[in-house]
Order: C-alpha cells, then sequence, then structure tokens
C-alpha cells in the first residue's frame, strides 16, 4: 500500500510538472515578443542605454575582482615565503591554515570594499541600473566566498596545507569543478534574479535559473570522467594489492546517472518554482559530502590508532613516494605505537563499518526528503544511529587526541635513562607532567560523563533527572566519606603547594622512595629496593622532599693526629680542579669541593669534613670519585687513616716492673 501510494503521488507530481513546465514556455515565449519592454525597464534612460550601464556594471565588477586578485596573489606571496622560511615551525600547520583563511577573508573584504565604492562613483542614482549593481555585487560576493572555502579546503596549490585527503590530480580537478559549478551559477543567478525582480520577465528568468541544473550536470560528469581512472588506482585497498576493486573500475555509472538525473529532476522541479539552489547543491554533493566524511572518519581512526604516521613538510609540492608507511607490512610503524594504542584498534573496523552503513542510509534518507518523499520512521532511525556514533566516535577521537598530547608532553618532560635511582632519589620531574597525569583522568571522566549525556539526549532520554539525581548521589556520598574527602582535598592543597612532583625523591614517616604515580586519592612511592607505598593525602603530616633545588653534601674523614692539615687541605684543592675538569662531573656540580678542616677531635682521630654543592642526584656521582680520589691521594702524600682502637695507659712504676 505503501509502495503504491508513493508511486502515485510520484505520478501526479510529474504531471503537474510537466502542464506547468509547458505553461513556462508559452510564457517565455510571450516575453520573448516584448523583448523592448524588458530593455526599457532595465535602463534609465532608454533602451539605447542599455549598454552603457551593462558595461558600467561590467567596469565595477572588474575593478573588484582585480582588488581580489591582487590581494590573494600577495597573501599567496607573502604565505609562501612564510612557509619556506623559518618562522613555519612557529605557526605549525593549523596557524598557517588560519592565516590562510585570514588572507581569503582579506581578499573577500578588498573586493566589496573596491566594487563597492566604484559603484557609487560610476553607477549613480538609485534606478534599475543601481540595482542590477547590487545584485551583481553581492552574487559575487558570495561566489568569492565559496570559491575561498573550497581552496582552503582542497588547496591545490599548496598540499602541505590540504584539508581534505586527495591526491593532488583529484583535488586540483575537484578544484576547477567546483569553480565551474560556483562561477556558472552565479552568472544564471544574476542573470534569473534581473529578469524576474527588475525586467519583469518570470518565465524567462525560470528557464535561466532550470539551466542551472543541467550546466552543473555536464560539469560533473567531465569531472566523473576525468578523476575515474585516478579513483581506480587509489581505491582504499591494501598497498600490496595491485588489482583495482569492483566497486572502483564501476562506480562512475551509478555516479554519472546520478549527477544527470538530479540535474534533469531539479530543471523540472525549478520551473515548476518548487524548489531553490540549495537544493541542487545538496543534491549533487550530498554523496561526495559523505564519502568525504568516510575518508575524514578513516584518517581520524588510524591517526588515534597510530597506524598514519607520516611527516609533512610545509615547504614540499607533493608528497613523496615512499612518505605513506607501507600497511602490508610487519612490524611497521603502525604495529609497533605501543600497547598503549592496541585497545582503540580492536574496535576501529567495527566502527568504520558502522559509520559506513548509518552514512549510507543517511545519505538515502536525505535524498528522499529533500525531494518530497517522506519516511519518518526510516529518518529518525538513521537520524538517531547518526547522533549516537558521531558522540561515541567525536568522544573516542577526541580522548585519543587528548591522550597523546598528553602523553606526548610526558614524554618530553621524562628524566632521561640513565643508573638505577640510588637511594636519596635524584632531580625529579617537573610540575606540569605531574599536574598533566591528574587531569588526564580528569578530562577522561569528563568526556565518558558528557559523551553519555549526549547519547541518552540523542535517544529523547531527559537527562535534567539524571543530573539533578547525580547531584543529590554526589553529595551523600561527600557525608559518608568524610575521609575520602579529606584525602582529595589534602591531595589538593599539596598540589596547589608544589610539595612534590613526579619523579621527586621524598620521604613521609617511616616510607621513603620516588614518587611513581599519583592519583586523586593517594600517592605511590617506589622504594630504592623496589617496593612500593601507597599512602592517603590525608596522612602526610610531615613530608621531605630530596629532589629539589639543591643537595650540600658534607663528608667526614677520621685522621692521625699526626696528620699535616695544610698539606690535606692542599690535596682538596687539587683533587677539586681535576673533578671540575670533567665536563662529566662539572656540570651537576653548584659550588667547589672545599675543605671545612678539622670537626672535631674524637679518642683516637681528627674528624676532617668536605662539602660541596649539587643539583640533586648529582652527588653520589660525585662522593665516589671524591672518596677515590682522597684515599689514592692520602696513600700517595703519606696520610694516614686513622682507625678506631684503644690506647691503654701504663704507669711508669707498671712498665718498669714488667
Amino acid at each position: 500500500v505503501w509502495v503504491y501510494q508513493l508511486l502515485e503521488s510520484w505520478d501526479a507530481g510529474l504531471r503537474g510538472a510537466l502542464d506547468r513546465h509547458a505553461q513556462v514556455w508559452d510564457q517565455a515565449g510571450a516575453e520573448l515578443a516584448r523583448s523592448d519592454d524588458i530593455r526599457l525597464r532595465l535602463t534609465d534612460s532608454g533602451a539605447a542605454s542599455l549598454p552603457l550601464t551593462l558595461a558600467r556594471i561590467l567596469a565595477v565588477a572588474a575593478l573588484g575582482l582585480a582588488a581580489f586578485a591582487w590581494v590573494c596573489r600577495a597573501n599567496r606571496a607573502w604565505l609562501g615565503r612564510v612557509m619556506q622560511g623559518p618562522r613555519s615551525s612557529q605557526f605549525g600547520r593549523p596557524g598557517l591554515i588560519l592565516l590562510r583563511i585570514a588572507g581569503e577573508a582579506l581578499a573577500v573584504a578588498a573586493f566589496l570594499t573596491v566594487a563597492f565604492a566604484s559603484f557609487l562613483a560610476i553607477v549613480p542614482g538609485a534606478g534599475a541600473a543601481h540595482a542590477m549593481g547590487l545584485v551583481t555585487i553581492t552574487s559575487l560576493t558570495y561566489c568569492l566566498l565559496v570559491i575561498g572555502a573550497v581552496d582552503v579546503l582542497l588547496s591545490p596549490r599548496t598540499p602541505a596545507l590540504r584539508l581534505v585527503p586527495l591526491d593532488g590530480p583529484v583535488a586540483g580537478l575537484l578544484y576547477g569543478s567546483l569553480w565551474a559549478v560556483t562561477v556558472c551559477g552565479t552568472v544564471l543567478a544574476v542573470c534569473s534574479v534581473v529578469l524576474v525582480q527588475i525586467a519583469g520577465a518570470p518565465a524567462l528568468g525560470s528557464l535561466i535559473y532550470a539551466a542551472a541544473g543541467p550546466a552543473t550536470g555536464l560539469i560533473l560528469v567531465n569531472l566523473i570522467l576525468r578523476v575515474r581512472r585516478h579513483i581506480e588506482h587509489g581505491q582504499d585497498a591494501p598497498p600490496c594489492d595491485t588489482r583495482p576493486s569492483l566497486l572502483a573500475r564501476t562506480w562512475h555509472y551509478p555516479a554519472l546517472a546520478y549527477a544527470l538525473g538530479i540535474g534533469g529532476y531539479w530543471s523540472v522541479q525549478a520551473m515548476a518554482g518548487s524548489t531553490t539552489i540549495l537544493d541542487l547543491v545538496l543534491s549533487l554533493f550530498l554523496i561526495p559530502g559523505c564519502v568525504g566524511a568516510d575518508l575524514w572518519i578513516r584518517r581520524l581512526l588510524a591517526h588515534a590508532a597510530g597506524e598514519d604516521r607520516q611527516i609533512i613538510h610545509l615547504d614540499a609540492q607533493e608528497p613523496q613516494d615512499g612518505a605513506h608507511p607501507a600497511p602490508c607490512a610487519e612490524g611497521g610503524a603502525g604495529s609497533g605505537a605501543g600497547d598503549q594504542r592496541r585497545g582503540i584498534r580492536y574496535f576501529i573496523p567495527l566502527i568504520r563499518k558502522a559509520l559506513r552503513v548509518v552514512l549510507v542510509g543517511f545519505a538515502a534518507f536525505a535524498v528522499l526528503r529533500m525531494w518530497g518523499v517522506e519516511i519518518p520512521l526510516g529518518w529518525l532511525l538513521a537520524r538517531n544511529v547518526l547522533s549516537v556514533l558521531l558522540v561515541v566516535v567525536g568522544g573516542l577521537l577526541l580522548w585519543e587526541v587528548v591522550r597523546i598530547r598528553i602523553d606526548r608532553r610526558l614524554s618530553e618532560e621524562a628524566m632521561l635513562p640513565g643508573e638505577e635511582m640510588e637511594e636519596g632519589g635524584g632531580a625529579g620531574g617537573s610540575r606540569s607532567a605531574t599536574l598533566l597525569m591528574l587531569l588526564r583522568k580528569f578530562l577522561l571522566c569528563v568526556i565518558v560523563v558528557i559523551g553519555g549525556l549526549v547519547v541518552l539526549s540523542s535517544l529523547g532520554v531527559d537527562i535534567a533527572p539524571l543530573i539533578a539525581g547525580a547531584g543529590v548521589v554526589g553529595l551523600a556520598i561527600g557525608f559518608g566519606a568524610q575521609t575520602l574527602v579529606k584525602d582529595i582535598i589534602s591531595g589538593v592543597f599539596f598540589l596547589i603547594d608544589d610539595a612534590f612532583r613526579v619523579g621527586d625523591y621524598v620521604e613521609a614517616g617511616t616510607a621513603k622512595g620516588t614518587v611513581e604515580q599519583i592519583s586523586l586519592r593517594s600517592m605511590k612511592l617506589r622504594h630504592p629496593r623496589g617496593m612500593v607505598f601507597t599512602i592517603p593525602y590525608g596522612g602526610l603530616k610531615i613530608l621531605q622532599n630530596y629532589s629539589r633545588d639543591y643537595i650540600i653534601s658534607k663528608l667526614d674523614f677520621r685522621v692521625r693526629y699526626d696528620a699535616d692539615i695544610d698539606k690535606i687541605r692542599k690535596i682538596i684543592k687539587r683533587i677539586n680542579k681535576e673533578l671540575m675538569a670533567n665536563e662529566e662531573i662539572s656540570r651537576g656540580m653548584l659550588s667547589d669541593i672545599k675543605s671545612m678542616g678539622v670537626r672535631k677531635m674524637e679518642d683516637s682521630a681528627m674528624i676532617l669534613r668536605i662539602k660541596f654543592k649539587t643539583v640533586p642526584g648529582h652527588q653520589f656521582l660525585v662522593e665516589k670519585e671524591l672518596y677515590r680520589r682522597v684515599q689514592e691521594a692520602f696513600k700517595a702524600g703519606g696520610i694516614e687513616f686513622a682507625h678506631r682502637n684503644v690506647t691503654v695507659y701504663f704507669p711508669p712504676e707498671v712498665q718498669a716492673a714488667v
């Protein structure tokens, strides 16, 4: 029944459209018969002045377009110098794209300014010529905006800034076709508006307006035929398989039928006055738009999974052969990206297939809806499923981008690999790395919560009670878990005070070790012997940090009472010069090695002290080398270390008796 009603409505609509089509042709013939009246309406001073009026309007357009071309050329030259100069790394690819967008906007503003100023000077008054000039300037402004947007997206002359993942020849062909469609549509739209609104010839205006359909269709047919070979040899297949797929060999047949069919159908509807130019544009580019969306989603998924790793040179003209990694090679860059990205790789094929199914359904229902065929259930299903998938994929991609950025920053902040950590720790980590670890966990929670709420809202669930209930539950948890709240609040203030960072060697009560991990409630310390201590922030009363600013080391030596103190001082000075000449040791020294003299006198030895100042963690290397050199220098100089012993005193009479 539904199919019968659909066919019946189509039949009635087609018959009515054909009748209106015949009426438009008859009315257009009548309007051509009174062409003199049309020419009089287009001028303010007689039909003879029409060529002069058109020449003035063309001069206004030419001056504006000349200003537009000059600004575009200057912007392109300046951007090329920036990309090839040392400042390209400062801007980065996003910054250069923003500069290019700003340049396109500046060029359109230059056109509008020059065209409007020359229009006021060349075409004075408020008659038909004035109206035609305003229509021309407005239409050309929209045309230049569209061309600028297409130029930014496809970037045929600057492949490094291309936003759409297309090869150079395909991008050039697509840009040329879109440029031709835009210019052709602008010219036909200006003529149609002038005939309908100013000349009083609606039938002729409708015919010209309807000609945009076949013209656009023919341009797209030319594009499809020219790009067919590029797509056949560049389909989405593993590089190891050189056989083109069936879709790559036959895709152009339905594409040609679709372009011609939509163009013809739009012409019929346009002559009937039941459609607009927007329907034509959306109908022609809906399918390519869905294909482009699929390319973008696959590129983003591959980037999130670490499978797309290529270096983009900002001064390059085209990617060189071999710039892309070979997915067919086992153990390549994509497979060795790390364990952290393996989780998302398991879901990428499923996500890609689901999105393709939804995109196909969305495109089909959108085309039917655009041309008046209502399928509420199917449209609702496709829209809701697409919304849910887009939210899920968007949240997943957002998390992957955030995680990759944070992990990259953490890897830059990480300490260089060296010897195993000794007791006393090293220089520790940075504050930004410590806060980034907490920020990563916080952003994950935020993305999951917001994504879940948006998905529920897309499915029609009222999320206001859920938000209110979450607030009540959070309040109840806060009252019932005061210790947990105490730990969290204490940790916040510890981090604000910058009391410790990841990588610092700290001592908290009886526990000491390197800060290995922090969370909202506790931190984990790794002891030099390998044990791990988990300490809640609320239990921290006093915390000693051994990895801040500097370490002052004081070494004590026991020497005999008959040792020469001045000689020892000279030996320490010589050792200090030798160590300062050693680049590996001196780079961590903050002061000279100094002899502090005799610290105290004991029963069997004098205690001498040596002091020096180093960066945290470097004192161990200095101590090892200093102990070795002092032992060798004392031995060579005849200075003996004092060993602990007991001296027995015999009175003289006892000695005589013995």
